[in-house]
């Protein structure tokens, strides 16, 4: 019989796994998209792409025209004496002098250098970097999701396997206690059997509170309240991957680390050419229309009024621009060479890291197909201990090693294959393969 113990806590782990099967199932594919579109880095880089976006534009780069209008108003109260050469004067006590000007201006830099061209292009690279650079957040998010919800799965197979073993020692349990009633037993082979499910009732309770845990966890990528119940799904499902040699093409080509060292080259290139700019003179042209208007009480007039349109071209150059542009252009090739060689430094770790992540994933490969071969061996071996055992030709104690062991290697082949998944995952972040 049961201890109470005992069964209290497989009363509940029943509970909490009807409960579990009664919640939602949530995808892979669900569970990447609510975290798209709800966690608070990924929304953030769409705001920075949509600044690069708004920042884009001829004006910024300095192509288009400025327009601008002038206007003043001024009043004076002066006391004025004059002397001329004819001997005459002019005074005047507290002499009113107003005046008035407006005017409107358009100028247009027709030539600075080709920096409005260079200005173009970072602009459009920063464009693209932000894209890239959002793109890169969503990779390294849905990475996060997929080991995290792997994670959960993971703990969801222990959970069933752990309880397996507790419905055949349950029925050991009652194999042994009718053994007992029959004489052929005895009550140390009942007593055996119950420990055996105390300590699995035990170890379920501890799995069932680390997936919750993990479900936390998973909500909060997800950008999620954290007490939202779900159900997962017991399986890993099983994905192919190209050959390394198309992998390590695919990392140079779409990593998003190069990608991103790729443009940043690029921006390197577009600032020397404006640091460039500065040893060619500026040509702007402007035109304008000026109206001004004067009175006074006391002077030579007594008002004049003047206006009429203005044209012309002014070039300038800086013999000495306040700083040393050679040592500019210098800075920019130091910050070029650089990123080159940090380019050549990722390019090998990741073709590195491929390489090693590969190579587990075989040996990985080769390890399930053995667990899995273990797994029927040891089913096999419980089949035949427990006839054994009812024959009177085994002990307790071997059906029990039998159970253990078939757990053992339910656990060894799912921990192998979580372990594969998790690697699988990560050869497809680090080459650029879109993930699920």
């Amino acid at each position: 019989m049961l201890t109470t113990k005992c069964y209290f806590t497989v009363l509940f782990a029943l509970f909490v796994g009807y409960a579990g099967h009664g919640q939602d199932l949530l995808s892979l594919e669900e569970a990447i998209q609510l975290g798209l579109e709800n966690n608070y880095n990924i929304r953030i880089a769409r705001n920075q792409e949509a600044i690069a976006v708004n920042s884009n534009n001829p004006g910024n780069a300095g192509f288009l025209p400025t327009f601008s209008i002038t206007g003043d108003m001024s009043y004076t109260s002066n006391n004025i004496r004059q002397e001329f050469f004819n001997g005459e004067g002019n005074e005047g006590n507290n002499a009113g002098n107003f005046s008035t000007s407006s005017g409107a201006q358009l100028s247009w830099t027709a030539f600075d250098g080709f920096q409005m061209f260079a200005v173009r292009d970072r602009l459009n690279l920063e464009q693209r970097r932000s894209r890239t650079f959002t793109r890169s957040e969503m990779n390294d998010l849905v990475t996060q999701i997929q080991i995290a919800y792997f994670e959960a799965v993971r703990t969801r197979q222990r959970i069933n396997i752990v309880n397996e073993s507790i419905v055949l020692n349950q029925s050991l349990q009652t194999l042994a206690q009718a053994k007992l009633e029959i004489g052929t037993g005895t009550k140390l082979e009942v007593l055996q059997t119950t420990n055996a499910v105390n300590a699995d009732s035990s170890t379920l309770l501890n799995l069932e509170d680390q997936l919750k845990t993990a479900k936390i966890g998973l909500n909060r990528l997800m950008g999620r309240q954290p007490d939202i119940g779900y159900s997962l799904p017991s399986e890993i499902p099983v994905t192919g991957l190209p050959k390394l040699e198309e992998m390590v093409r695919l990392a140079i080509e779409q990593n998003y680390q190069l990608q991103l060292l790729n443009v940043d080259e690029q921006i390197a290139l577009t600032q020397i050419k404006e640091a460039r700019s500065a040893l060619y003179p500026t040509v702007d042209l402007f035109a304008s229309y000026n109206y001004n208007y004067s009175r006074a009480e006391a002077g030579f007039l007594l008002s004049n009024v003047s206006f009429g349109p203005r044209v012309g071209m002014s070039v300038r150059y800086d013999l000495f621009p306040g700083r040393n542009v050679k040592k500019d252009l210098a800075n920019v090739e130091l910050l070029r060479e650089n990123i080159v060689l940090s380019k050549e430094s990722v390019r090998e770790d990741v073709v590195a890291q491929l390489s090693q992540l590969y190579q587990n994933y075989q040996a990985l490969i080769e390890l399930e197909q053995l667990e899995e071969k273990n797994l029927k061996t040891a089913q096999r071996n419980i089949n035949l201990s427990r006839r054994l055992y009812q024959s009177g030709r085994a002990t307790n104690f071997d059906v029990r090693e039998a159970i253990l062991e078939a757990t053992r290697v339910r656990d060894r082949l799912s921990d192998v294959q979580f372990r594969k998944k998790i690697t699988e995952i990560q050869l497809k972040s680090i080459s650029g393969i879109p993930l699920d």
